[in-house]
Formats: C-alpha cells, structure tokens, sequence
C-alpha cells in the first residue's frame, strides 16, 4: 500500500510542479501566452506526462516487457480494439442520463481548443495515455495487488486493486463531466492489465477513446465538445437509440470474445510463461 500511495503523491506532485512552472515561465518570459489557458495545460499535460514517464520507467516501479507483444496477442489485440470502438457511444449515452450535477465540464473550453490542435492529438490521445497506462496500470495494480494478496483471496485481491487504481484514475482527471466514464474505462482496463499482465491492451483502447474525442471535435467543430449525443444527430432520439445500439452490437460480442481468448488454454499458458518471467 505504501508504493501506492508513493506513486500517487509523486503524480499529485509532478502535476503541481508542472503548473507552477509552466505558469511563472509563461508570466516572466512569454507573456503573450500568460492568459492564455489552454497553451498552458497543454504545456503543463506534456511536461507532466514525460517526466512521470521517464520517472516510472527508470525506477522500474513500472516494469515494461515486450514479452506480451512478442506472443503474438493480435487477435486479443484486435477485439479490444473493436471494444474501444463500439463502447465508445453507450458510454456517452450512459454518462448523460446522469443527473446535470454531475456533468459539470470545468474545462471544456480548454479540451476544446487542446483537441482543434495538431499537437492535442500527440498530447491527448498518445503521450498522457501513455503516461496513465504506465502508471495507474502498469505500477499502481501490481503495488496494491501485493499489498492485498497477503491478506485476503486472490480474487478480492485483484478486484480491490481495480476497484482503487479505477478511482484514482478517474479522480486524476479532475473534472468532474470526465470522472464516471473514465471511473468505467478505468475498470475495464485494470481488469485486463490483471488478466494479461501487460498494458498494451489497455493503451490501445485508452488510444482509441480519446482519438474518438479528438476526431469528433475536428468533424464538429462548431458543436460543443460537452454537447448531448442528439445535437449530433439533429435532436433525433430515435437515431441516437440506433447508434447506440448498434455501438453495443459491437462492444458486446468484442468483450465475449476477448473473455473466451483469455480462457483459452493456450492463451493462458503464454501469459502463465510472461509472468513467471517477469
């Protein structure tokens, strides 16, 4: 418990710092860019996501092998793909029947300029994945896992360290219109760090879902990015019901599938073999 929660303050601490910084350089020597909010989290997500990083990588509290990748995963790596595609609407869909409170999107106007940005897409939808992989993944689930496999079943292990790493994650993104869907995503993706023992799966799907985000907002560009799925479908309910259901149409059968390729027996036994050399 206690590398959790170390790797949870020097996220907490990097982000801080990086805010800091990035707000007296702007003040002192670019001041044109002073006021300008947007430039200043995109600054601050780049410079944040690459020190966590390299600091993650080169403690080794992350331990990154091309083991998975070597085993040929493409079919498991193809459904998740599809997963990340089709879960992308009902998700939406569900984050919007909660109540307004709770949609609150305190810097939409921010994400929306970051997102209309050549440098939003590296940034958004490959760095900061990237940097959330390693860490609420790759170094916060095997830290818990450890903590609590001494102490409880297996099982509860495993779903106490997804249930935790989910929280923190959807908690780190501080906006509270993002925290109920990255809280969901974020328990997928734990779940098949646990069962793959690798985090390119999930950087793969957290890939997918946030290219979403970046291509809708650059095909709708006069549209909100807080928008309600009907304004994208020119207040048709009923066309939102059918996209949304054909969306479940795919995610459905992707995760069917990606739970029977992890109870293949020889699936299991190259994961068994990954992680036993470690």
């Amino acid at each position: 418990m206690l590398k959790a929660i170390l790797y949870l303050v020097c996220f907490v601490v990097v982000q801080i710092v990086s805010a800091f910084g990035v707000n007296v350089i702007t003040q002192f020597f670019f001041p044109e860019y002073a006021g300008n909010s947007t430039t200043s989290l995109l600054i601050t997500t780049t410079i944040a996501s690459v020190v966590l990083i390299l600091l993650f990588l080169l403690t080794r509290w992350c331990r990154v092998s091309r083991s998975y990748i070597r085993s040929r995963p493409w079919g498991m790596m193809t459904w998740c793909a599809l997963l990340a595609i089709g879960m992308v609407m009902p998700l939406t869909w569900l984050e919007e029947q909660l109540p307004d409170s709770w949609q609150v999107n305190i810097i939409s106007t921010e994400m929306a300029g970051i997102l209309k940005s050549t440098e939003g897409y590296f940034v958004v939808c490959m760095l900061a994945p990237l940097m959330e992989e390693i860490l609420f993944r790759g170094a916060m689930i095997p830290a818990l896992l450890e903590w609590c496999e001494k102490r409880t079943s297996p099982m509860k292990a495993r779903w106490f360290a997804i249930g935790i790493s989910a929280l923190l994650f959807a908690l780190a993104h501080m906006n509270p219109a993002q925290i109920p869907h990255a809280l969901i995503v974020g328990v997928l993706l734990g779940w098949l760090y646990t069962k793959t023992r690798s985090i390119a799966p999930g950087l793969l799907i957290h890939w997918i879902n946030n290219s979403a985000a970046y291509v809708v907002a650059n095909m709708f560009p006069t549209i909100p990015i807080d928008a309600k799925l009907e304004v994208y479908f020119n207040g048709d309910e009923m066309a939102v019901a059918q996209a949304v259901i054909s969306s479940m149409l795919i995610a459905l059968p992707a995760l069917y599938q990606i739970i029977a390729t992890r109870n293949n027996p020889e699936y299991n036994r190259i994961i068994t073999h990954r992680t036993t050399n470690r």
